[in-house]
């Protein structure tokens, strides 16, 4: 199988039909850099997208898979067997990232709140910062291979605009409280307060657009 002939026979087919990769890549759900990486030979479409296309430019697998185009009919029972492998392995895959999302969160927050009673006893964050750090490292090191291999939104709780507001509003506001119970003793009361509200709003934003950025980036990956 020669990858750099599939993407001139995809390219063929796609001139034959008289669209643009833009306009290809709507139609399958993909972005256009996606159809242009199947074209160049640099990378091959998902199974679930290869019977996509095949039914698209009415051409058989078989035919992609070679390069070349013949004169049969893609069989219909071997289609139908292709989609429901390619169901299965998504099933499986969407499983596999459900599992490990869930691990990754309940630890994460068992060491999040861990950090917090800390600091609440305590009042020195120096005494937590190596467990912050390591913390910190750990989470972004998971989103980035969320994000890079496309299954942020095939997390536990798929991701929308709503629930990323809701999820900043919370985790800001445990925070906003922690750093509240930090300062009582330092500053008077009305201080506290605002910077605790300041703090609140401007981290609530940010978390939020963080959460936006990162589902959009996952879909342009998927």
């Amino acid at each position: 199988m020669d990858p750099k002939k599939i993407g001139m026979f995809l390219k063929h087919l796609r001139r034959e039909k008289g669209i643009t990769q833009e306009q290809l890549a709507e139609t399958l759900g993909v972005s256009g850099r996606t159809v242009s990486r199947w074209e160049t030979g640099s990378n091959l479409p998902d199974l679930s997208i290869l019977v996509q296309i095949a039914e698209f430019y009415h051409v058989e697998i078989k035919e992609i898979l070679n390069g070349e185009k013949e004169d049969k009919e893609m069989d219909q029972e071997i289609k139908e067997t292709l989609l429901k492998v390619a169901d299965y392995h998504e099933l499986e895959r969407q499983k596999a990232a459900k599992i490990g999302s869930f691990s990754f969160s309940i630890m994460f927050l068992i060491c999040a709140v861990t950090i917090i009673v800390q600091m609440s006893i305590t009042g020195n964050l120096s005494l937590v910062m190596g467990e912050t750090v390591i913390l910190i490292v750990g989470g972004l090191t998971y989103i980035y291979f969320m994000v890079r291999n496309g299954v942020w939104n095939h997390a536990r709780t798929k991701s929308s605009r709503g629930k990323d507001f809701i999820i900043s509003i919370i985790c800001t506001g445990v925070f906003s409280i922690v750093f509240c119970g930090l300062s009582r003793e330092k500053a008077d009361l009305p201080y506290i307060l605002g910077a605790s509200i300041c703090f609140f709003i401007i981290f609530t934003a940010v978390s939020y657009a963080v959460l936006r950025g990162l589902s959009f980036l996952s879909g342009k990956r998927r």
